[in-house]
């Protein structure tokens, strides 16, 4: 699965044109998920790795982390979240998820532009390493609004089923400042409702640096706040790039 995955890429590479026009949006490296949906016929890979420190000094990492969009039609795109996972040394690949985004209300005075996200972790497409028992699914609605030209506010509510018997709750809010064309500085408040406590949140705050229009490279810190939860802090890097496939005239 992995060896495809990376075939996969390296084609899109090879075969697609790399946009320059648009700036890229990401939905890295905050865990608030953005409003915005790729163009048609395009494909964009959002990647990097992510490191966790635990309260009894164990480490968790990502080592990638990949979310893939194409873009199926007008604010609609397909996606695939693959990630290689390793906890306390023991790595494989965690099942894939596959799912979309549809952005069908757009911005309008206090009115905020809004977008829905589903994704399906399935069951038997991954490493046995960390198979799960059954098909999971996740939900979120990604609301955004337009402060100013400096300050955008982003936020999401959703539901996460997992392998527990009631489901995970999802709520986010996020603040991105557009110090220039290139530069986005963020700050984040992210809580997740788990077995053991409802309340589990984290802060984080990171930036992204877009080069030429063609990519960007993003960093985060985040830190959990519930000291009984026996995770403590993370760190991510990564990368966002994207390809055109051009529509192939017929005559």
């Amino acid at each position: 699965m992995i060896k495809k995955s990376i075939l996969l890429i390296f084609l899109a590479i090879y075969y697609g044109e790399v946009l320059s026009q648009e700036l890229i949006q990401t939905d890295r490296p905050d865990q608030t998920e953005g409003v915005f949906v790729v163009d048609k016929r395009t494909l964009q890979i959002e990647t990097g790795f992510l490191a966790g420190k635990n309260q009894d000094q164990t480490s968790n990492y990502l080592i990638p982390t990949a979310l893939i969009k194409f873009g199926l039609a007008k604010n609609f795109e397909l996606q695939s979240v693959i990630d290689v996972i390793s906890i306390n040394g023991k790595y494989g690949l965690s099942p894939v998820a596959l799912g979309f985004k549809a952005n069908f209300l757009k911005e309008k005075g206090i009115r905020p532009e809004i977008a829905l996200i589903g994704r399906v972790q399935i069951k038997d497409l991954g490493g046995k390493e960390y198979n799960i028992n059954r098909t999971l699914t996740m939900f979120r609605v990604a609301f955004q609004n337009t402060l100013s030209d400096l300050v955008v506010l982003g936020y999401n509510v959703g539901m996460q089923w997992n392998e527990f018997e009631k489901p995970s709750y999802i709520l986010s809010v996020s603040s991105n400042f557009n110090l220039s064309k290139q530069l986005t500085l963020y700050t984040e408040l992210f809580n997740f409702t788990s077995e053991d406590s409802f309340l589990n949140p984290i802060v984080d705050f990171g930036g992204m640096y877009a080069f030429k229009n063609r990519f960007i490279v993003d960093g985060a810190f985040g830190k959990h706040l519930n000291s009984s939860n026996n995770q403590n802090y993370y760190f991510t890097l990564g990368f966002t790039t994207r390809f055109k496939f051009q529509k192939k005239d017929k005559n």
